[in-house]
């Protein structure tokens, strides 16, 4: 791991950038994440389990939407079923809304762990990589 500061590495997580390179996009679309980054070539996510720790940021998400939204319907007049369907909605919504950053956010915490490594470089034979 390099010595990068955390307001770097929180601005790379933010704008979905590799945590390695800074220049690679961590995602494709919206909601499809690259297997690696298309600069430098490092894997983000090795092991199948490595997803769940970002369940945990989704989590967090949602109770913190699900709260504030609480919070402001505590001073309507709204019903309590419509109350419920609002929160649910927000909370979902939120968890959609904010899931490349999420998922950003804990490729960051994965690379600070030393869970992604810089592959290995390859020798160069006659201006081509080697096999």
């Amino acid at each position: 791991m390099a010595g990068e500061s955390a307001s770097v590495l929180i601005k790379r997580a933010l704008n979905c950038q590799c945590p390695v390179c800074g220049r690679g996009a961590v995602f494709r679309s919206h909601f499809k994440m690259n297997r690696e980054c298309p600069r430098c070539h490092v894997v983000f996510w090795k092991d199948p389990g490595e997803g769940l720790g970002a369940m945990y940021l989704d989590y967090a998400v949602a109770a913190a939407a699900f709260l504030v939204c609480w919070g402001v319907l505590a001073f309507t007049r709204i019903s309590d079923t419509l109350q419920i369907l609002i929160l649910c909605t927000v909370a979902a919504a939120s968890v959609l809304l904010c899931y490349p950053l999420t998922r950003s956010a804990w490729t960051v915490l994965v690379y600070l762990s030393g869970g992604i490594e810089l592959p290995p470089l390859r020798a160069l034979r006659g201006g081509k990589k080697a096999p």
